[in-house]
């Protein structure tokens, strides 16, 4: 790990990049219930649906997790991924907080560049990236 610029960097074989996965575990130390309505709101007013019971939720690079979550809450089965281990760490977290042994709520490591891995994942009815 390479630290300047105020950044954590991570050292990849070819890259440096940025870990977004330490940020994100420092953000769910102040998550709260109102921050994770005003998500669940967002989510709904970005999908244009009140609830996605019965949908199949992609949550590309998920992050902390926390739109995953969201999705979860408004009855989404959800597949998040990331390629960055603290951010799964963090979406894992999540999901043993709030869904500890839920089912519809799967996790993994990968990569959007990885079109093997994306095509292993199927079809959904919702894809979110951000």
């Amino acid at each position: 790990m390479v630290k300047g610029m105020n950044e954590l960097m991570i050292q990849t074989e070819t890259t440096l990049r940025f870990a977004f996965g330490t940020n994100w575990n420092k953000f769910l130390s102040d998550l709260n219930g109102e921050r994770i309505r005003i998500a669940e709101r967002s989510l709904q007013e970005i999908v244009g649906v009140q609830d996605l019971h019965d949908k199949a939720f992609l949550d590309v690079g998920c992050g902390s997790g926390l739109i995953s979550l969201a999705a979860r809450r408004l009855g989404a089965r959800v597949y998040s991924f990331d390629r960055d281990t603290q951010s799964i760490g963090c979406a894992h977290r999540l999901k043993g907080q709030y869904y500890p042994l839920d089912t519809k709520w799967n996790i993994a490591a990968g990569s959007v560049l990885d079109t093997e891995f994306l095509r292993s994942l199927g079809t959904f009815d919702v894809v979110y990236s951000w």
